[in-house]
């Protein structure tokens, strides 16, 4: 068979020799490059290592070295600095959820349309079938066909989307802030307003809140806390989507298997209609006829005895 005939008898084919969706596929324009640096060199291990060792070390030369007269205990720049990297990088968690969201949406529409693909063509090899029974055995159903009940139902159910499972007040309010938190935009307006505020009061105009800007870390804090919570709500919401995604895969899979055994019952079935039509024709035909001869002939896969 041609590839433009496969083209055009399994056109899913084509749909699908496209790369399958990847979280770095939906980093996209210049603050999805920025933000995919971000996540990239942000969330490792290295960060961690540095991040406590800075910290540490940090307290021990205010405590003992030559930082004691520059930020001793409380330690209050350390703090502000820890407060203004923890409030800019709350945003990019948001927006590392919301890419993660989309590349799930992708992934889980591609699972459904090759699902779909795979019932479409077991359906056809199920008509097909049948048509050769109505030639092998005059009409009467060699097997019957059984369909999976989960191959009807699946038909009302739409992929799991992540928005989908924002539901009722509270989830449309949670879906708002994701939306309008989790993006770089609202990283930069994060960023702009810190240091903007701080430069504010270095030059006097800001005059309530001098170094080390206690109403600003004030709140830092509090967009902090009410954000965290944005983020668990973000995370319970992926779980759920998750979650149905799986239990609609499983399904899936059992459906296609159980279609599979349809087959080979099938196929079994022709199986021995076509063997006792075989003996039927070698020992009704004359012995001398090219149809006789052809009928005892071995398969070519299986070599002649000599």
């Amino acid at each position: 068979m041609s590839t433009a005939t496969q083209s055009s008898d399994l056109p899913h084919l084509e749909h699908r020799r496209a790369a399958p969706p990847k979280v770095a596929d939906e980093y996209i324009g210049f603050n999805g490059r920025f933000a995919a640096a971000l996540t990239k060199h942000v969330g490792s291990m290295w960060v961690v290592y540095f991040t406590t060792a800075f910290t540490l070390a940090w307290i021990a030369l205010a405590t003992f070295g030559p930082l004691h007269k520059i930020d001793p205990y409380p330690f209050p720049f350390l703090l502000f600095l820890g407060n203004v990297i923890q409030l800019l990088l709350v945003f990019v968690i948001l927006v590392g959820q919301q890419v993660l969201g989309l590349a799930a949406d992708k992934r889980s529409r591609r699972t459904y349309q090759d699902a779909e693909a795979i019932f479409t063509e077991v359906s056809k090899l199920h008509d097909h079938l049948q048509k050769q029974d109505m030639i092998l055995n005059r009409g009467v159903a060699l097997a019957d066909p059984q369909p999976h009940p989960w191959i009807q139902e699946r038909k009302l159910r739409k992929p799991p989307r992540v928005k989908d499972q924002y539901v009722g007040l509270n989830g449309r309010i949670g879906a708002w802030l994701t939306e309008e938190v989790g993006s770089m935009w609202a990283f930069y307006a994060a960023a702009v307003f810190q240091f903007g505020w701080m430069a504010l009061a270095q030059v006097g105009i800001i005059k309530f809140d001098p170094y080390p800007f206690a109403f600003l870390l004030f709140l830092s804090s509090i967009a902090q806390l009410i954000l965290m919570f944005v983020i668990m709500v973000g995370q319970d919401v992926l779980g759920k989507a998750g979650d149905q995604r799986s239990e609609q895969t499983f399904l899936d899979t059992e459906a296609i298997l159980h279609e599979c055994l349809q087959l080979q019952r099938h196929l079994t079935a022709q199986d021995r209609v076509i063997v006792k039509i075989s003996e039927y024709i070698q020992a009704n035909i004359p012995e001398g006829h090219p149809l006789h001869a052809e009928l005892g002939r071995p398969p070519a896969s299986e070599p002649t005895a000599r």
